[in-house]
C-alpha cells in the first residue's frame, strides 16, 4: 500500500516524459534483421533492424519525409467502398521515428501513392494520382490524372492543384514524377529553381519539365525536354524519380511497362512476364543540362531487372547513394517480394544489385502488396524506412523500420 503512490508517480512521470518526446508507444520488433545478399563491401550478412506496425489493415504504399523542423511526417493512402474513393493517411514523429503520434485521416486530400519532398525553405509538396474509378476523378471515369499539394506549416494544412484533365490533348491520362526537384542557384544567392516533371499521354509531345522560382507557388508549365521520342504508356515523368548528383547531372529512373515495346533489353535476361503491371521494371536516364535533353544510362538505359521498380535514392552523409526500390514479381535474389536497397559508392555512376544487395523487408504473402516506401537519414546517421505488405488476413499493413549502414570496408 505504501508502495502505490510512488508507483502512481512513475507512472504519471513516464506519461508525461512520454508526451513531451512526442508519440505513442507500439511495440517494437527486433526479430527480423536485414539480410545482406553475397555481403563484400559492407561485411556482414545481416543488420540488426527494428521494426514497429502503424496504422490499420488496409493502409498502403507509406512514403516518409523529414521536416526542416527535424520531425518525420508519413503518408500513406487506403481505399473505401461504393462509391469507391481512396485518401490519405498521415502519422508524425518528432524523436526519429522511436515514437508516433496516432495515425490521423485526411478525408479531405484524395488520391493515391502520395511522395514528399521537402524543400530548402521547408516547403513542403506533394504528388500523387488518382483512379478512375474513385468518385473525385474529375476525368469522369476514363483515365487517371495527378495532382500536386502544396504546405508551408509541415503538412497540417495543404493547398491542391489538379494535372489534367482539363486543357490536355484528348483522352489521356497525366503522370509526374514521384519527386520534386531542387536545384540551387549561385552560391549565397538563396535562389532555387524547383523542377517537376510531368507526362501527359503517351507521347513525347507531351511531355513537360515544369518550372518554379517561388517553391511551387507558381509554374512555367511550357518547357518540353528532349527526351528520344520516349512513348512507353506511363509516359517518361510517371511512376517516376530524378536525383541530382553532386556534379549536377540528373539521374531519372522510370517506369517501363511490360506490355510495351521497351520491355526486352538485348543485354540481360528477364524472367517472364506476368499477366498484370507487377511485371514493369525500372530504365535510367541522364542528363547534363538540368533536364533539359536526356540520354539513356549506359547502351540501353538498363536499371535492374524485371519485376523492379519504385526507385527513391538518398544521398547519405558520408557520400554513398542508397537506392531503394521494390520487387514486385519475377524475385531473382530466392526472396519473397518487398522492399530491397543497394549503394552507389560513385554517387550514381556505377551499380551493382547482386553484391551486397540489401533485402530491407520480405513479409509480403500473395502477388502483390509488398515494399513502395522509401527511405530518410536523421543526423545521428541512422536510417528510417517504411514500407507496406499483404498479410496471411489478405490485407496491406505499414511499417516503419529503424537501422543502421555500416560503414564499407
Amino acid at each position: 500500500m505504501k508502495r502505490a503512490p510512488v508507483q502512481l508517480a512513475l507512472l504519471l512521470y513516464g506519461g508525461l516524459l512520454f508526451c513531451l518526446l512526442g508519440g505513442h508507444a507500439l511495440a517494437v520488433d527486433s526479430s527480423q534483421p536485414i539480410k545482406v545478399l553475397r555481403p563484400e563491401k559492407l561485411g556482414s550478412g545481416q543488420l540488426p533492424a527494428q521494426r514497429t506496425a502503424l496504422g490499420k489493415p488496409g493502409d498502403y504504399k507509406p512514403w516518409l519525409v523529414r521536416c526542416d523542423n527535424g520531425e518525420l511526417l508519413m503518408v500513406a493512402f487506403e481505399g473505401h467502398g461504393e462509391p469507391f474513393w481512396e485518401n490519405a493517411i498521415f502519422w508524425r514523429s518528432r524523436n526519429g521515428g522511436r515514437s508516433w503520434e496516432p495515425r490521423r485521416e485526411r478525408e479531405d486530400v484524395h488520391g493515391r501513392e502520395f511522395a514528399i519532398t521537402c524543400l530548402a525553405d521547408g516547403t513542403l509538396l506533394m504528388s500523387c494520382h488518382i483512379l478512375p474509378q474513385d468518385q473525385f476523378n474529375q476525368a469522369g471515369g476514363r483515365n487517371w490524372h495527378s495532382k500536386l499539394f502544396r504546405s508551408t506549416d509541415h503538412g497540417h494544412h495543404w493547398s491542391e492543384m489538379i494535372i489534367g484533365p482539363k486543357n490536355f490533348p484528348g483522352d489521356v491520362n497525366a503522370g509526374t514524377d514521384r519527386n520534386v526537384l531542387e536545384i540551387p542557384g549561385a552560391d549565397g544567392s538563396g535562389e532555387s529553381t524547383v523542377l517537376f516533371g510531368v507526362s501527359q499521354g503517351l507521347t513525347a509531345g507531351h511531355t513537360y519539365l515544369w518550372r518554379s522560382t517561388d517553391s511551387g507557388r507558381t509554374w512555367d508549365r511550357s518547357f518540353q525536354p528532349d527526351t528520344q521520342g520516349w512513348d512507353d504508356i506511363d509516359g517518361f515523368y510517371s511512376n517516376s524519380f530524378t536525383y541530382r548528383a553532386a556534379s549536377g547531372k540528373l539521374l531519372h529512373v522510370l517506369r517501363v511497362d511490360a506490355t510495351g515495346k521497351y520491355w526486352k533489353l538485348p543485354d540481360v535476361k528477364i524472367a517472364g512476364r506476368v499477366s498484370n503491371d507487377a511485371a514493369d521494371r525500372m530504365m535510367m536516364w541522364t542528363s547534363t543540362d538540368d533536364g533539359a535533353s536526356w540520354r539513356r544510362y549506359g547502351k540501353f538505359g538498363t536499371f535492374g531487372a524485371g519485376g523492379e521498380m519504385y526507385p527513391r535514392f538518398l544521398k547519405l552523409a558520408d557520400g554513398r547513394l542508397l537506392l531503394t526500390f521494390t520487387v514486385r514479381s519475377s524475385s531473382t535474389d530466392g526472396h519473397p517480394l518487398g522492399l530491397r536497397a543497394t549503394i552507389s559508392y560513385d554517387d550514381g555512376e556505377h551499380w551493382d544489385f547482386a553484391t551486397d544487395r540489401l533485402v530491407l523487408e520480405q513479409k509480403n504473402t500473395g502477388p502483390s502488396g509488398g515494399g513502395y516506401g522509401n527511405t530518410i537519414q536523421l543526423d545521428d546517421g541512422g536510417l528510417v524506412s517504411c514500407y507496406s505488405y499483404r498479410g496471411v488476413d489478405d490485407k496491406t499493413h505499414v511499417e516503419v523500420m529503424r537501422w543502421r549502414l555500416p560503414a564499407a570496408h
